[in-house]
C-alpha cells in the first residue's frame, strides 16, 4: 500500500513546528496529500467538569475563558502549519478542494473532543502522524495517541521533538510475533520500501520462539526491501532499552514497533516495551496496533 494521504494532528503546542515539518517530510517523499488537524474543544465540554455548585455567571467565564485559550491555539497551530508549509516552499491548499493525486497541504479546524476526532477522522487516510507530548511524571502516552492506535485502524507517525533531516534514511524495525507488530510492519512498508538500510531487532528472552529475525528479513525481500537482522538477548533488561539501544547502533532516524501487545493498564501499572520507548526513543516512532 501506497501513502497517498496524511493527517497531522497541529495542536498549537510547542511541538507543532516539529511534528509538521516531520509530516510535511513524508508527505513530499511519498507525493501525499497532508491535512494539517487542529481541533477546538467546544467550550460546552468543559461545563460538566466544573458546573456542580457553580453560579451561571461563573459557567459564563469558565466557558468564555476555554474559548479565548482555545482561538490562541488555534491561531497558534494555523502559523505553525503555514511556516511549516513554507519551509518547504510550499503553500497552503483548500481543504475543500476536489481531491487529486500528488502532493498538497490543506489546513482544517474541527470542533470537539481531540482524541475522538482524530481518531475518527483518520480512519480514511493512510498514516496518522503525532506528537508525543508528554511531560516528566505524565504518562507516555496521551489519550489522543492510544485512541489513534486503538480505533482508528491506520498506522501512527508519532513526531520527535527533533526532526531528523530525512526520515525512514535508516529504519530499525522492532520485531515481535504479534498482530500489532505484524500490522506495523505492513504499515511501515512504504517506508522501507525507501529506505537505504533496515535493521530488523529482535530481543531473544529465553521464553518465546519470537526471535526469529530471518523470517522478517525474508517477508521484506518479497517486498524488494534488503534488511539485516540484529538478534539480542535480554539478559534480565528492559526489552525497550534494548531495542532502544540497538537503534541507535544502527543510527536509525525511525523505529517501526507494534504497540501495546500487552493491555494498557497493565503497560500503566507495570511497565512494557511500549511505554518504555515512548518516554525515550529521541527518533520517530512508527507504531499501530
Amino acid at each position: 500500500m501506497a501513502i497517498r494521504s496524511i493527517l497531522c494532528l497541529v495542536d498549537g503546542g510547542e511541538d507543532s513546528a516539529a511534528t509538521i515539518r516531520s509530516a510535511v517530510q513524508i508527505a513530499m517523499a511519498h507525493d501525499a496529500y497532508l491535512e494539517a488537524l487542529h481541533v477546538e474543544l467546544d467550550p460546552q465540554y468543559a461545563v460538566p467538569i466544573a458546573a456542580d455548585g457553580m453560579t451561571a455567571t461563573m459557567i459564563e467565564d469558565i466557558v468564555d475563558t476555554v474559548a479565548k485559550e482555545g482561538e490562541k491555539r488555534a491561531q497558534a497551530a494555523e502559523n505553525a502549519v503555514r511556516e511549516g508549509v513554507e519551509a518547504a516552499g510550499a503553500s497552503l491548499s483548500d481543504p475543500a478542494a476536489e481531491p487529486t493525486p500528488g502532493f498538497a497541504v490543506a489546513f482544517r479546524k474541527l470542533q470537539g473532543r481531540e482524541h475522538d476526532t482524530v481518531a475518527r477522522h483518520g480512519m480514511l487516510f493512510d498514516l496518522i502522524v503525532l506528537t508525543r507530548r508528554h511531560g516528566a511524571g505524565e504518562a507516555p502516552a496521551t489519550p489522543t495517541l492510544e485512541t489513534a492506535l486503538m480505533e482508528s485502524g491506520r498506522p501512527v507517525l508519532v513526531a520527535a521533538p527533533t526532526v531528523p533531516p530525512k526520515i525512514g534514511h535508516r529504519v530499525a524495525v522492532a520485531w515481535r510475533a504479534t498482530v500489532p507488530g505484524a500490522h506495523a510492519l505492513q504499515g511501515a512498508l512504504p517506508l522501507l520500501a525507501g529506505a537505504e538500510a533496515v535493521t530488523v531487532i529482535t530481543v531473544d528472552d529465553g521464553h518465546s520462539d519470537d526471535a526469529q529475525p530471518e523470517q522478517v528479513t525474508g517477508y521484506l525481500a518479497r517486498h524488494g526491501i534488503r534488511a539485516e537482522s540484529r538478534r539480542i538477548a535480554a539478559r534480565g533488561r528492559d526489552a525497550g532499552d534494548a531495542i532502544l539501544q540497538q537503534a541507535g547502533e544502527a543510527d536509525a532516524d525511525l523505529l517501526v514497533m507494534g504497540a501495546y501487545a500487552h493491555s494498557r493498564l497493565r503497560q500503566l501499572i507495570l511497565g512494557g516495551v511500549t511505554s518504555t520507548v515512548l518516554r525515550q526513543a529521541n527518533v520517530p516512532l512508527l507504531l499501530a496496533h
